[in-house]
């Protein structure tokens, strides 16, 4: 990643390399010379080109899940929970 924001790229990546990128690549964040090396890696590469789907299915599916829904606190429910528990387990039971 160092070379590249000195402008300097080699003209092939390792896999570590790619792992290091699949998050931008995916992300569509990567150079065109970036992108160009990554797509040459994975079509020899099969161990990376499983990496990477599974990376995309991975995001996918969690960006399918419904989203939490924030719930009011209710402070005083929690304090009286609290008081109980913790008399509870002063006097033993």
């Amino acid at each position: 990643m160092a070379q590249e924001e000195r402008g300097q790229i080699d003209p092939e990546i390792t896999c570590q390399e790619l792992v290091a990128w699949v998050s931008a690549y995916l992300d569509d964040h990567v150079g065109d010379e970036r992108k160009r090396q990554i797509v040459l890696h994975l079509a020899i590469c099969a161990g990376c080109e499983t990496y990477v789907r599974q990376i995309a299915t991975v995001r996918h599916m969690v960006r399918a899940l419904p989203q939490a829904e924030d719930e009011p606190v209710d402070h005083h429910r929690l304090r009286e929970a609290f008081v109980a528990r913790a008399s509870r387990l002063r006097s033993g039971s």
